[in-house]
């Protein structure tokens, strides 16, 4: 690491007096997906103050700006955090920069070991603009001042739960909207954020939406007329508005969904009505985040316009529980036929849009043979939203199994092949030092090293007790040392076959445990994917890539057989 002066605060000039660079994150938190909010704690105004901070400092080198909008400070299962670390354990990064140490959590428990265990851990700089924290420069009241903060950060988020707690409670019961956006149709009056206005840009296409369903066409086809009309959906017109959240980076590839689509067609804010609390936590009591049951929302009539006639909402209501009831009535129906194990889980993804290939079971009937059940592979995102999503793409299951498990035959073969050559060249390689170097060499290296080392140490006493003058003394000392130092280069050359070989045998285990277990499986199983496999690409063209776990080892494996070849050759 660099070398930091510890006498000026973190707002001084700090002198960098070495010569390493920090790859630094930025790291910025909102605990409100609002992006109209336009104080301190803005992601805008802390972007900008953390910017001109590493700006400032030539040793700190920006890597990469982490956000998380509209995530809570008291638990830190944050997407963009988590990501943070993931590249901070990969080497990544080695700084991080926050405004204040509320940023990082309000958990005093959590951010205490973060500060204390985790960052150190991983040999990550840390530091609190605002907070004048920074860990390099650390003393034992500075550490126990970001204590006493983190203690203040928690206690100020149950004291904000317990007192908003009741406040919204009361606000949704008098039929006040408090969520962070308007339902889809819907804007927040500019006049009270607490109260609905229909908006003109969507309100047809929900309009739209429902009539369509009220006609009988199931949510899939709906959501693909949504699509292929090109109307934003919910996540794309925040974007498109210029709310940017976790959850709608992909902007214009936000397409409608199964799950948007659903939720809108159940939402009485359509008929002008609000049904609130749908989900809870509370911080000061220790309950987690859940979804509560229907029983438990908090419902008001008539809060606002609607948008959707009564007569329209009932029957698109009748056609949801119709078309419901007809889908649980074919549940189970065919429960007698045998079922297949996915053995790929999410390994399998899509090579196109990078979503998870799942495992579809269909149906064929006949005479001669009766229902028999049948397996493929397909898109996730194909199946959902179709062609303008991902292009087509289906693979019969056990296509698929047999390409995998040749392939992974076809590794093992490879490896036995490359250890087998190994252990000929590294035979050889011995061979060629036992010539070359006589038998217990490196023993009486080792002793000379160590007699060596004796006289050297015994010069200084002659020297002290006037046996030796000062010439006579470092005269002979520089001889000695210059004959160690040819002494243990020579050591180090004969270690060094012993040491290369010794380098790969980790890895060489790993593959020959999985080669003994699976070497002569006929058939492929989840455990022996997951043993072999980090993830599997399928191409539209039905062909696959196979990313193998371990595959660093057996690199080094082949580039040691490279190397012993070019050193007996």
């Amino acid at each position: 690491m660099a070398r930091i002066s510890r006498k000026n605060g973190i707002n001084g000039q700090i002198v960098d007096t070495g010569k390493d660079i920090f790859r630094t994150a930025i790291y910025l938190r909102l605990s409100v997906e609002d992006n109209g909010k336009k104080d301190a704690d803005s992601l805008e105004n802390q972007r900008e103050l953390l910017l001109s901070y590493v700006a400032d400092r030539p040793y700190l080198e920006l890597v990469e700006i982490y956000e998380d909008n509209g995530f809570t400070g008291t638990d830190f299962e944050r997407p963009d955090f988590q990501r943070m670390l993931e590249d901070a354990q990969k080497g990544k990064i080695n700084c991080i920069v926050v405004k204040d140490l509320s940023r990082l959590g309000r958990n005093y428990v959590e951010a205490g070991n973060y500060l204390e265990k985790v960052f150190p851990f991983l040999n990550i700089r840390f530091i609190a603009v605002n907070d004048n924290y920074d860990s390099v420069s650390l003393t034992s009241g500075e550490q126990l001042g970001a204590t006493l903060k983190n203690v203040v950060n928690d206690i100020y988020a149950k004291d904000i739960s317990r007192k908003s707690g009741s406040a919204l409670k009361m606000k949704r019961v008098k039929g006040e909207y408090i969520g962070n956006y308007a339902p889809y149709g819907y804007l927040k009056d500019p006049k009270d954020k607490n109260h609905l206005i229909v908006d003109p840009e969507a309100a047809p296409i929900v309009e739209e939406i429902f009539v369509m369903r009220s006609e009988g066409l199931g949510v899939g086809t709906i959501i693909r007329i949504l699509n292929e009309k090109g109307y934003p959906s919910p996540g794309r017109l925040r974007y498109e508005r210029g709310i940017i959240t976790n959850n709608n980076k992909k902007g214009k590839g936000l397409l409608w969904n199964r799950h948007v689509l659903t939720d809108l067609l159940y939402n009485i804010a359509y008929i002008g009505h609000l049904a609130q609390g749908k989900s809870s936590s509370c911080l000061h009591k220790g309950i987690p985040f859940h979804w509560t049951d229907p029983s438990e929302w908090d419902i008001a009539e008539n809060t606002h316009e609607p948008i959707i006639r009564m007569e329209l909402w009932e029957q698109v209501q009748k056609v949801n529980q119709s078309l419901s009831k007809a889908a649980k009535s074919t549940q189970g129906k065919y429960s007698d036929l045998p079922k297949r194990e996915n053995p790929y889980g999410d390994l399998l993804r899509c090579a196109d849009c990078g979503r998870v290939i799942k495992q579809v079971r269909s149906y064929s009937t006949s005479k001669k043979r009766g229902t028999q059940s049948y397996y493929t592979y397909k898109c996730s995102g194909y199946i959902e939203l179709g062609e303008t999503s991902c292009p087509k793409r289906i693979m019969r299951a056990a296509d698929l199994d047999t390409a995998v498990l040749e392939t992974i035959h076809k590794q093992m073969e490879v490896f036995l092949d490359t250890q087998r050559v190994l252990h000929q060249l590294t035979a050889m390689e011995k061979e060629k030092a036992k010539q070359a170097i006589p038998f217990g060499r490196l023993q009486k290296l080792q002793a000379e090293i160590t007699r060596k080392r004796k006289m050297i140490a015994s010069l200084y006493v002659d020297f002290k007790d006037g046996i030796l003058s000062q010439d006579e003394y470092l005269y002979a000392k520089e001889t000695y040392q210059s004959e160690l130092e040819k002494i243990e280069q020579e050591e180090r050359e004969l270690k060094s076959v012993h040491e290369k070989a010794d380098s790969i045998n980790v890895g060489e285990r790993k593959w020959m445990k999985l080669i003994d277990r699976y070497y002569n499986a006929e058939s492929l199983t989840k455990d022996m994917v997951k043993a072999f496999v980090k993830e599997v690409k399928l191409y539209d063209d039905n062909s696959i890539s196979i990313e193998f776990r371990y595959r660093n080892e057996f690199e080094e494996l082949m580039q040691e057989c490279e190397r012993i070849r070019r050193e007996v050759a």
